[in-house]
């Protein structure tokens, strides 16, 4: 694979010698701790629309230190380099390292921290690397995108020590908290059903496809990764890969890591995974590009009997159902009593419920209500866990992969052994579990 050398801004001063509070962890003997006081240099990598909004948050953080831009679009890459250059916190003698090359950030050592912002099928290397290299990280949900890779970057995670904060960032809102504790602490009761609500999506129609000259701009052939050789056309890069199997699982790997994770989290369900996909189906619309459906609903069943309903519904319904319009939501029904929570606020089916006092032996949340960044950046200085830790959100995308294996093969049920991880007698299915990389790609 051809490596195009990395860039650097003229103005770099060396070895950031303009910015004597950012001191490498291990610099300080620290033991890979980053010391209180001094903030924690972190690099961007993939800072298109998700990423660059995540670059504009760190820029203003005080925890952290922007030292590191890595986009294999140099669109994106000038973008970021123009915001970084404008911030009051950095000006035109930054020093950032810019790169199109993930590799060239893992290299440097003065960087303790990674913030990934990238297309699912790229989800795996950064965080398996990375880990090995040292760093702690956060990367965009869906944790994976296949059950092998997030497996082997639950142990990538696990055998470093690294902090790794996965984008699931409804764990850090104060609605999802409420109703989590208070499920968890059984005020509603018994669970009697748990309801997941999507948004369905599907990127532009396309008569035909048609290849288009890659533009001088863009890596594409790093941007493909280990994903198969496919010619270009601007409607399959940047943030329509979604909709395309060889890069992403559609809306449900999108929105996954949200309503699904806080249903799996008030459950209790978060260390494991179900045992069966049932009634599973799905409506694909007919598209030269994108192969993944629009519309679906599954069931996912575990093994204590409790079950979570998924439907991708129309962002636009004016259905009386709180979680059926918008960007869907999240309903625990109990023998008690129920709550439903979204990005629109949080329903309770008694008044009572809102101002209930969490019972003092019950379940509760023990880390401190703060932004997603934010909780990541603590967990850094405290090398403890963060709210959404690999080994969770793995279980909630082994779900969506699940799913859309089971409308790949026409089944509408699917058996899952979630200590094994592997498919039951079902070897069709089973095949698609494992992503073939591209070579010179390979799962580390």
């Amino acid at each position: 694979m051809q490596r195009r050398s990395f860039l650097k801004l003229a103005a770099t001063a060396p070895a950031f010698a303009a910015f004597p509070q950012i001191v490498r962890a291990e610099t300080l003997g620290l033991n890979g701790k980053v010391s209180p006081s001094n903030k924690i240099t972190i690099a961007s990598i993939g800072i298109g629309s998700q990423g660059g909004g995540h670059l504009k948050a760190l820029l203003n953080a005080p925890d952290f230190r922007v030292a590191g831009l890595c986009d294999v679009d140099r669109k994106h890459l000038d973008t970021a380099l123009k915001l970084t250059a404008n911030n009051k916190n950095y000006g035109k003698n930054h020093g950032a390292l810019a790169t199109d090359d993930f590799r060239e950030i893992l290299a440097d050592p003065k960087i303790d921290a990674l913030l990934c912002a990238l297309p699912d099928h790229w989800h795996a290397l950064p965080v398996i690397l990375g880990a090995q290299a040292g760093k702690d990280i956060y990367t965009e949900k869906p944790f994976g995108f296949s059950i092998p890779e997030g497996r082997a970057m639950v142990n990538a995670v696990v055998r470093s020590g690294c902090v790794c904060q996965t984008g699931s960032q409804q764990r850090s809102g104060r609605s999802f908290r409420r109703a989590v504790e208070l499920v968890r602490a059984g005020v509603i009761g018994k669970i009697k059903q748990i309801r997941v609500t999507l948004p369905a999506r599907m990127g532009p129609p396309m008569d035909a496809f048609a290849e288009q000259p890659v533009p001088s701009s863009l890596n594409y052939d790093l941007w493909l990764g280990p994903a198969p050789l496919a010619p270009y056309n601007e409607k399959r890069v940047h943030h329509y890969f979604r909709y395309n199997y060889d890069y992403s699982g559609g809306s449900l790997n999108d929105w996954i890591g949200h309503h699904y994770d806080i249903a799996a989290w008030g459950a209790g369900l978060s260390n494991t995974g179900p045992v069966a996909i049932q009634n599973a189906r799905a409506e694909f619309i007919q598209h030269p590009l994108y192969n993944t459906p629009k519309k679906y609903y599954f069931e996912a069943r575990y093994a204590n009997g409790v079950v979570i309903s998924v439907t991708a519904v129309d962002e636009d319904s004016k259905s009386t159902d709180f979680i059926a319009t918008g960007d869907g939501g999240t309903s625990f029904e109990g023998e008690e009593g129920w709550i439903q929570v979204s990005r629109r606020g949080i329903l309770y089916s008694s008044p009572r419920f809102a101002t209930l006092p969490l019972p003092s032996d019950g379940f509760r949340l023990t880390d401190a209500l703060s932004g997603h960044r934010e909780n990541w950046a603590a967990c850094i200085r405290d090398r403890r866990a963060p709210v959404a830790p690999a080994w969770e959100t793995h279980r909630t995308s082994s779900v969506a992969a699940l799913a859309n294996i089971a409308f790949r093969t026409g089944r509408s049920e699917l058996k899952w052994n979630p200590d094994t991880e592997q498919i039951v007698d079902a070897p069709d299915a089973a095949a698609l579990l494992q992503r073939p990389y591209r070579a010179p790609w390979q799962l580390a």
